[in-house]
């Protein structure tokens, strides 16, 4: 696929990003209620639509938008790539220092959306939760879910489910996204040092609707976090984990030997106790497990040596004394 350059900077204050993947609502309807959202905070903007495979009539209904009333910029791939290729595809052809980042469909009040710009004067990147007090049981439940599971990969933000963020561009050049790590993108911009903010909006009616899921998708999910977790606690020190898992397979192995060699010396015979071959496996996979950490740490030495891990916020030099 041929990729345009990217354009210039500053043309316009918001860019506003708009995936279009599985679930969407009528886009002019929704595209009408962002416009005049936009419209009231008297800032400059522009609409980017990134369509992940083929979207026949929602990408009808934005050519005759862009044709009538305002013009768009659209984006459609050839298959599906998932949310995260539509997201980067859409900040890459953004033109605006602020990025709006906003689902195909309702799950905030769109009024309300001027409010997490706002907050955008002091932070890097202001990430919206959904005021669920009117949701049915199941959606409670379901965000209560998703938020107790991102804890496990060191989550402090409500609602990692709401897709609606404000980001400064500058954050993408640093911000590393794979696969579907789009739902932990404020805590991958807080460990990065960016400064981070949370905002209630009400959550949209049709947002409160009673929905299903595929059992694939929350296993899919469980699998990011799981993924997720470990690379922002280990990655940086791999041996940590894979050498304390070790220790523990190896301690095992001794503790083990330990027991039967006093079994043996109570005159019980060990060769043909298939306990004998179990301590041998213990001790020897907590060799291995070590090793792949030792590896690791070493691979991480040698090949990152110019990576920084952290962040200035302010530099004060002190007058030179005459």
């Amino acid at each position: 696929m041929m990729h345009a350059p990217r354009p210039p900077l500053g043309n316009v204050d918001v860019s506003v990003v708009i995936p279009v993947v599985d679930r969407t609502d009528e886009a002019e309807a929704v595209w009408r209620a962002y416009h005049a959202a936009l419209t009231s905070t008297e800032r400059s903007y522009e609409f980017i639509y990134v369509l992940d495979g083929a979207h026949p009539e929602y990408a009808e209904a934005l050519a005759r938008i862009s044709e009538r009333e305002f013009p768009l910029t659209m984006v459609q791939f050839n298959r599906s790539f998932g949310q995260v290729a539509c997201l980067l595809e859409g900040v890459r052809r953004a033109r605006g220092d602020t990025l709006l980042i906003l689902p195909a469909y309702f799950q905030v009040a769109p009024e309300a959306i001027p409010a997490l710009l706002d907050q955008m004067e002091s932070v890097d990147v202001a990430a919206a939760y959904r005021d669920r007090s009117g949701d049915n049981s199941l959606g409670r439940l379901r965000g209560w879910w998703f938020e107790t599971f991102a804890r496990m990969a060191g989550s402090r933000f409500r609602d990692p489910g709401c897709a609606v963020r404000a980001v400064k561009r500058y954050v993408f050049d640093e911000l590393q996204l794979h696969h579907e790590q789009h739902p932990f993108l404020p805590m991958l911009a807080e460990q990065l040092g960016f400064k981070v903010a949370q905002v209630s909006l009400p959550q949209a009616q049709t947002d409160r609707r009673l929905r299903t899921h595929n059992p694939t998708t929350y296993l899919s999910i469980f699998l990011d976090i799981v993924a997720l977790s470990f690379l922002t606690r280990f990655m940086q020190k791999p041996f940590r984990f894979f050498g304390s898992l070790g220790a523990i397979f190896i301690a095992l192995g001794v503790a083990t030997g330990i027991f039967m060699l006093i079994q043996r010396q109570m005159g019980q015979e060990m060769a043909d106790r298939p306990i004998l071959l179990l301590t041998v496996l213990l001790i020897v996979l907590g060799i291995q497990i070590g090793a792949v950490g030792l590896i690791a740490e070493i691979i991480i030495f040698t090949r990152n040596r110019s990576q920084t891990i952290y962040r200035i916020d302010k530099i004060i030099v002190q007058p030179d004394e005459e």
